[in-house]
């Protein structure tokens, strides 16, 4: 098993036209967002105003899941679909997306082409596992963990992201479960 921590100071923080994003993870191709050349890409954004328009990413498909507050978003003038923390909507990243809403958001982008597929999730309850995944990353939005695996015992502060590769069973421990946010899970198939 090999894994990478990703701490907050490496991660790259630009503006969008509703806030600002924080590139946690981006790989394949030129792993160039602003380019759109990469295969995967795993972000969190601050979403500072009532109303915006998402860029249009026809190449890629979106996961979206807020860690705080409720969005409400539309696909292309369809019905409108109400999210509450840490409940997740996979769309089409070409569909004309409209958001209303304040909150921080986690973001999986996955190119169409690619050969994998995604699921993003968000862990209340933290028993030992085995994803089945060739990667599979945690990310800590609020509260300190400790994951276990391969005979490594890894902290997650907040804000930091843990990469792991081929990983046997993980298990998962929050420092104070009480006031631990859930812990995000992202895992490639």
């Amino acid at each position: 098993m090999k894994y990478r921590i990703i701490l907050p100071e490496e991660q790259r923080v630009t503006s969008w036209s509703g806030g600002q994003t924080r590139e946690l993870y981006i790989a394949g191709g030129q792993a160039d967002y602003a380019a759109r050349d990469f295969l995967l890409r795993l972000s969190s954004a601050a979403v500072e105003t009532k109303r915006s328009v998402f860029t249009s990413l026809p190449a890629y498909h979106r996961a979206l899941m807020p860690l705080d507050g409720t969005i409400h978003l539309t696909h292309d003038e369809g019905p409108e679909i109400c999210l509450s923390p840490f409940q997740t909507d996979v769309f089409d990243g070409g569909a004309r997306t409209v958001s209303e809403g304040e909150c921080q958001d986690f973001n999986v982008m996955w190119h169409k082409d690619a050969p994998f597929s995604v699921i993003l999730q968000a862990l209340a309850a933290y028993p030992c596992q085995q994803t089945g995944a060739s990667l599979d990353f945690y990310y800590a939005y609020r509260g300190t963990f400790h994951l276990k695996t391969g005979g490594e015992d890894l902290t997650i502060s907040p804000g930091m992201l843990i990469c792991l590769w081929q990983a046997d069973e993980i298990c998962i421990e929050a420092d104070e479960p009480q006031q631990a946010a859930p812990i995000i899970h992202v895992a490639i198939h």
